[in-house]
């Protein structure tokens, strides 16, 4: 069957010298692994579009017997690259896509996941604040998306140790979830919470359900 997706680049590695392996989170099967030939070869253009985070559309044949998908055709569609120059925005970027990685199996598929990853690194691309705040905003909305409802959860263990804390700490949550200042650009939108408590809520967060995002080591320290 062929396919045509966009999809967003997770992961490459290097395979029998000159091609190359991605790990791709498409919109239309989800998170998948692809040969691409020829792919590192001096004068092929490839290398540049398979960059991680990198969004980008793949033409192959899908078969289910196989492992590996072997793509024939791809461009790129966004490259991101005020991402690319910007050393905060990359590393929270890297940890949401590490994220998906992890969170997903191969053969997984999620539209709502999809465009959500799209429009977070649509907004770290274009803005130049709330970055901390769309972080957030992801990983409530991912958290849902894969069963984890933390904002109706007042019995989660890392919900409760916190609302000891802090008892607004669910309303707080809620206010970040059901925003719109990922589509509203230009309005500048401010939550009311205590970024200390927040920041370390969000990472025992992570930690709970994902203990194996490896970049998240780094990408914590921009939340203080």
């Amino acid at each position: 069957m062929k396919v045509s997706t966009p999809a967003i680049v997770l992961k490459t590695t290097l395979f029998k010298e000159s091609s190359l392996i991605a790990r791709l989170f498409t919109l239309e099967k989800g998170k998948n692994s692809y040969v691409i030939k020829s792919a590192m070869s001096q004068k092929s253009p490839l290398k540049s579009i398979y960059q991680q985070i990198n969004e980008i559309e793949v033409n192959y044949t899908h078969s289910n017997k196989r492992q590996l998908q072997p793509i024939y055709d791809s461009k790129l569609l966004n490259g991101w690259n005020s991402i690319n120059f910007d050393l905060k925005k990359m590393m929270l970027c890297l940890s949401i896509i590490e994220m998906i990685d992890r969170g997903f199996d191969e053969g997984d598929r999620d539209t709502e996941t999809y465009y959500l990853l799209k429009n977070v690194l649509h907004y770290f691309d274009l803005e130049h604040n709330g970055y901390n705040d769309a972080f957030y905003f992801f990983v409530l909305h991912f958290l849902k998306n894969i069963g984890y409802n933390v904002i109706e959860a007042k019995e989660h263990p890392i919900v409760k140790s916190y609302l000891s804390q802090d008892q607004k700490l669910l309303q707080q949550l809620k206010e970040i979830y059901i925003s719109n200042f990922l589509e509203e650009k230009n309005k500048k939108h401010i939550f009311n919470y205590n970024k200390k408590i927040m920041a370390s809520f969000i990472s025992d967060l992570i930690r709970y359900h994902l203990p194996d995002i490896k970049s998240f080591a780094v990408a914590k320290e921009i939340f203080q």
